[in-house]
């Protein structure tokens, strides 16, 4: 199974299978109602008059060197999908707690599975001298994760 960072993810470029014309460059995802995986991404293309769109999880590849996205149809993009871009929920700072509400750190990258868009686990800080004398952790997103606006809960049996 292989991953990309969210981090790298939100650097790279979108083009157009059939002819390699760049479409445009990624700005943002936007996650699915349960917050478990990625839904679609946010493109920004110069050309358009509303010049922020988003395009499904599943209508994009990744190309082997991972610095380019393509698009598998050009039909895609004529559909003029209306999904609403609000300020989105974003997993990077998010604080991470148990559910006795003790806080074992917080977001500082997301783990995506390349294939189907799915939250796979947490790069996590406890601190800041804490990443200098250990470096960061990854966490698993685990299946009784809960998801708020405001943080990120864990069972507390699994730290036990």
């Amino acid at each position: 199974m292989s991953m990309i960072r969210y981090k790298q993810l939100v650097t790279l470029k979108v083009v157009d299978k059939e002819t390699e014309e760049p479409i445009g460059k990624i700005l943002d995802v936007i996650y699915s109602d349960d917050y478990k995986k990625i839904a679609y991404l946010v493109i920004k293309n110069n050309n358009l008059i509303k010049n922020k769109f988003p395009i499904s999880y599943e209508d994009i590849g990744f190309l082997n060197d991972d610095q380019v996205l393509y698009l598998k149809s050009g039909k895609v993009l004529q559909n003029g999908l209306e999904v609403n871009i609000k300020e989105e929920f974003n997993y990077i700072d998010k604080e991470i707690r148990l559910e006795n509400e003790e806080c074992i750190g917080y977001v500082k990258d997301v783990l995506i599975n390349k294939e189907n868009g799915f939250i796979e686990g947490f790069i996590i800080t406890e601190g800041i001298f804490e990443d200098l004398l250990k470096g960061r952790n990854y966490m698993p997103f685990l299946e009784n994760t809960i998801i708020k606006e405001e943080r990120i809960y864990i069972p507390d049996n699994k730290f036990n």
